[in-house]
């Protein structure tokens, strides 16, 4: 009987899946030497499936990514080198939700994302690129990606 339970019990906890979500981070280097495409598959921790707990997930846990190679470009290192690094927070703490319609996905943020949102292009390409490439993998009948900054929908990027 004992030896039952201990081979039941190593099932058990072997079926036990560690739940992750696939999100898609830059990679530094790849950037560096000039790739069209700087994303990579990664994971983070937490199984979500709604479009709010992808969008949240991805804007609070990239920094616990599994690859740790890949960049967190939702932290205020990844603004240091431009003009909008002082007093900065991680971008989730600007994030109002997420909701999907007819001309597809809106982020809605407060004023200060555009700290990230609307910096070079560089960083640009590392914050929304990473938004727009994690959520079409998850979402792939979507199409397009808009930010809504207190209420408005940002059509003009400066960089």
């Amino acid at each position: 009987m004992k030896s039952y339970c201990l081979v039941l019990s190593v099932l058990l906890v072997s079926g036990i899946a560690k739940a992750d979500t696939v999100v898609l981070l830059p990679d530094d280097q790849k950037f560096s030497d000039n790739e069209q495409d700087i994303f990579v598959k990664t994971t983070i921790p937490g199984n979500f499936k709604t479009l709010e707990g992808i969008a949240g997930s991805l804007l609070a846990l990239s920094g616990d990514a599994a690859n740790t190679k890949l960049s967190n470009p939702f932290d205020p290192a990844t603004i240091k080198s431009s003009g909008h690094y002082e007093g900065a927070k991680d971008l989730i703490f600007y994030f109002h939700g997420a909701r999907r319609e007819e001309n597809g996905i809106v982020l809605s943020f407060s004023e200060e994302a555009m700290r990230y949102l609307n910096n070079t292009s560089a960083i640009q390409q590392y914050v929304k690129g990473t938004i727009k490439r994690t959520l079409l993998f998850h979402f792939p009948d979507e199409k397009n990606i808009h930010y809504e900054i207190d209420g408005k929908i940002v059509e003009d990027w400066d960089a």
